[in-house]
């Protein structure tokens, strides 16, 4: 969140012996840590009083715009790389690309692969099931199945000592049934 202007004038402009308070007093009064008093400090070390206005928040890289051309090349090239039998997925297109045209007009990876989807040549794949057909595994009924979770914690003492922790919780309410913990480690066979 943006400190204010009002709140970094009063940071600029504070000293502890001429005011009388500490960083503290002053950084609990204006609701801020004493990280960012510093840091106000440092930036105003190092630009002077216009230290205090905030740099801007705008993107050091805003947005690319391509033409159509840049659209019609990504195009070719899947054509050509489904022609010559070789993967033509969105990595596989901007390689193909930064080989050809080079790096400076070609899109990332996530604009090939928008624009391939929305010129329609994605290949849907119907054996992946999208994860909202699966069902929950919980019951519907509280008290009709209960899970069993059990794990062995080494205590901090001198002895290092091993517990072993049993949670038994309902499925359907995820209530804490009950929990209990016994001194020696679960038995290994």
């Amino acid at each position: 969140m943006a400190i204010p202007l009002h709140k970094r004038r009063k940071d600029a402009d504070f000293d502890p012996v001429r005011d009388g308070k500490t960083v503290t007093q002053l950084c609990k009064e204006l609701g801020i840590s004493r990280q960012t008093y510093h840091n106000i400090k440092t930036r105003i070390a190092q630009k002077g009083r216009a230290g205090i206005v905030p740099d801007s928040t705008a993107p050091k890289n805003p947005i690319r715009k391509f033409h159509e051309a840049d659209k019609i090349a990504v195009v070719h090239a899947w054509q050509e790389l489904m022609e010559q039998g070789l993967d033509y997925g969105p990595w596989s297109i901007y390689y193909f690309l930064f080989d050809t045209v080079g790096p400076d007009s070609t899109p990332s990876r996530s604009t090939i692969a928008s624009w391939v989807h929305e010129l329609g040549f994605v290949d849907a794949i119907a054996r992946k099931r999208p994860r909202s057909s699966y069902k929950r595994f919980a019951r519907d009924l509280v008290g009709e199945l209960w899970q069993i979770d059990g794990l062995v914690y080494r205590l901090f003492d001198h002895a290092h000592t091993h517990v072993t922790i049993y949670q038994i919780i309902d499925d359907a309410s995820r209530f804490d049934v009950g929990t209990t913990a016994f001194a020696l480690p679960e038995k290994r066979y």
